[in-house]
């Protein structure tokens, strides 16, 4: 089987979507390095949230972010809260739910790669946020608050994204706090 035009065309259509969806995002994403940022030199922690197959996303950010990959520089305070291997995503769900119940507290933020949850899973933790007072940001789905995603897309367009998202939300969370790169 020649695979050549099945990857050729995974390609093209995400690199055309994430080209289209730059305008859309730009903003909302500037908003939420600023909200990080502050919330960092505030001396509260972020949350990077993802379930099942929207723990790549959570798991990119809080690993770029804890380690300084992208440069030297000291560790930022951020809770990895991704689990990969969920036996359904209402136990998913629950569990993030009691984590944020745990450990959050007012003036800390919340990345949510939220691509592969539904309406009510998005309710059920906005609910728990809100009661921590924990600011949301939502990638790859709407939810209450800051919001990053493109509509109407399929959830492996919007996964697509999410990874890019996620670097490039740390890239921009590094250079806000930390001032320019050296490239």
């Amino acid at each position: 089987m020649d695979f050549y035009p099945l990857i050729s065309d995974f390609f093209q259509r995400h690199l055309e979507t994430t080209s289209l969806a730059v305008d859309g995002l730009a903003e909302t994403t500037g908003t939420a390095v600023e909200q990080a940022a502050q919330s960092i030199l505030n001396e509260c922690k972020l949350f990077s949230i993802g379930l099942g197959a929207d723990c790549a996303g959570a798991t990119a950010l809080a690993s770029l972010l804890h380690r300084g990959i992208l440069r030297e520089r000291p560790s930022l305070p951020v809770v990895e809260l991704a689990e990969h291997h969920i036996e359904s995503v209402e136990t998913g769900v629950n569990w993030a739910g009691q984590q944020i119940q745990a450990l959050g507290q007012q003036g800390d933020v919340a990345f949510i790669f939220a691509a592969s949850l539904g309406e009510p899973q998005i309710q059920r933790l906005a609910v728990a946020l809100e009661q921590r007072q924990v600011g949301a940001i939502w990638i790859g789905n709407r939810g209450p608050g800051l919001s990053m995603t493109i509509a109407d897309e399929n959830v492996e367009t919007r996964l697509t994204l999410n990874g890019a998202l996620a670097i490039c939300l740390a890239r921009l969370i590094d250079t806000h706090t930390f001032g320019p790169m050296g490239d």
